[in-house]
């Protein structure tokens, strides 16, 4: 029979699921309490809260049509990494730390409703972070339009050349005439 503190902590996880960007499964076996509480402040820093739940908690918050596909992944004891703004950024932060702590194990996750692999996630991490994904777009918008309005600026000088060289001209084709 579940418990009000089982169904709150059920609620919580299928809040925090419902609003986040990135969420990363991992096995933590062999870090000590310390590292953990380490690691847990690092990824704060970078948006991404790191909790310790129980695989049937975490079943019944994911729901059935989710937990089917991740029930490879709920074996053994789980950590749970949720990013709840840039999933990239995210992925960076956990990629550092499990960098940093070889005995954390990604098991695998799922972002925008889609099972990602552990070695996604490792793609996902090596993407440069959003502003410099955005400023590369903004670049690749940019530069045929900068070549466009460069080389139509050309013509238009070209256009001015042509007409100040036909100016000058002008008068001395007028004083020829009156000389004569």
């Amino acid at each position: 029979m579940p418990t009000e503190r089982k169904e709150n902590i059920v609620a919580q996880l299928s809040g925090d699921l419902a609003r986040s960007t990135l969420v990363v499964l991992t096995d933590y076996r062999g870090i000590t309490m310390k590292e953990l509480t380490t690691v847990r402040r690092n990824l704060e820093k970078a948006g991404v809260a790191y909790h310790v739940v129980k695989n049937t908690l975490l079943r019944l918050a994911l729901g059935e049509d989710v937990s089917a596909q991740l029930a490879a992944y709920l074996q053994g004891p789980t950590a749970l990494a949720t990013a709840f703004e840039d999933p990239v950024a995210g992925a960076k932060a956990m990629s550092e730390q499990v960098a940093a702590y070889t005995q954390i194990k990604v098991k695998g996750g799922w972002m925008e409703g889609q099972i990602v692999s552990p070695e996604r996630l490792q793609e996902l991490a090596a993407l440069p972070p959003r502003p410099v994904l955005l400023s590369q777009l903004v670049g690749t918008v940019q530069g045929p339009i900068a070549h466009l309005v460069g080389g139509l600026s050309a013509v238009m000088q070209q256009l001015l050349y042509v007409l100040q060289q036909r100016a000058e001209q002008a008068p001395t084709a007028e004083a020829a005439p009156e000389a004569a």
